[in-house]
């Protein structure tokens, strides 16, 4: 978005939470086979640094008041989103029942240094990329690691992208152990336990940790906080504020970074219910 918006001419502050720019490419280009992921935060970061219109403030996070405070014209909420961690996704709309004994990680606590040890099961009811990759680099940190999924095939979305079968060798090559077609339905003191998706069928995995793959929650405080006071808006020099991205609605990185091209481009250009920013041909069978 900061790159695009340079490009069209706008004066734009990039304000950054933490110490690098880039988000969660930052964090997924570090993770096993994703490092050519690091290219689109490098052509960015050098497409801004030559754009003397374009100002980045490291560490920078900032609260609804400050928002206000600083008057820009337009702001764009990129806050990003957090890993659930009580196994809420596709299957279970409720939290599962989680022992407190049983240690659990998310993909946020794996990207960030956690490393469980022994027998992990990694619970993948995400169905993206993510589960199939963290289940890579737990093995090759020198864990017993069990994949489990309600779907029929491991990291399923990636049919869509050719790689499904290439992810699956890879980690039968790995000795992953992977388990199609059964849900989590409790996380016991040394156990899971799981039910096949079709039969209802029991089986109890032994366990020292789990790796929850689920859904993610949009981190949008500042955003509501500023929602509320859309009063104050005008008072301050503001003439527009959207949350955009993995902010607005967790969803794959594809998406977040469309999200923040999309937002730059339409930037006070006039709107209209039909000026769709792509259009999908549909064929139309008639009598003849």
């Amino acid at each position: 978005a900061a790159m695009s918006l340079g490009r069209r001419g706008y004066d734009v502050a990039l304000a950054e939470a933490g110490r690098e720019t880039g988000g969660r490419v930052v964090r997924e280009a570090r993770l096993p086979g994703l490092s050519a992921w690091g290219r689109v935060k490098d052509y960015r970061n050098y497409q801004i640094s030559q754009m003397p219109n374009v100002e980045t403030y490291l560490e920078s996070k900032l609260t609804a008041d400050q928002v206000l405070d600083f008057g820009f014209e337009h702001v764009c909420i990129a806050t990003g989103s957090t890993w659930r961690s009580d196994g809420v996704a596709r299957v279970h709309i409720q939290p599962i029942p989680i022992d407190p004994a049983m240690p659990i990680f998310t993909p946020d606590d794996l990207m960030a240094g956690g490393v469980p040890k022994g027998r992990v099961v990694i619970y993948d009811d995400d169905h993206f990329y993510m589960g199939g990759v963290l289940a890579e680099l737990l093995a090759g940190q020198g864990a017993e690691v069990t994949l489990i999924t309600p779907a029929a095939l491991v990291s399923e979305w990636t049919v869509n992208t050719l790689e499904q079968a290439t992810i699956h060798q890879r980690l039968a090559a790995m000795g992953i152990e992977i388990v199609l077609n059964r849900v989590v339905e409790a996380v016991l003191p040394k156990e899971v336990r799981t039910t096949c998706s079709y039969s209802g069928d029991r089986d109890d995995r032994p366990a020292d940790a789990v790796v929850l793959v689920t859904a993610q929650i949009q981190n949008d405080a500042v955003w509501q906080d500023l929602k509320a006071r859309r009063s104050d808006w005008a008072d301050h020099g503001i003439q527009s504020i959207r949350a955009i991205g993995d902010a607005e609605a967790p969803g794959p990185i594809a998406w977040a970074t469309y999200a923040g091209h999309r937002y730059a481009r339409e930037l006070d250009e006039p709107s209209s219910p039909e000026a769709l920013p792509f259009r999908r041909e549909v064929t139309a069978l008639q009598d003849m």
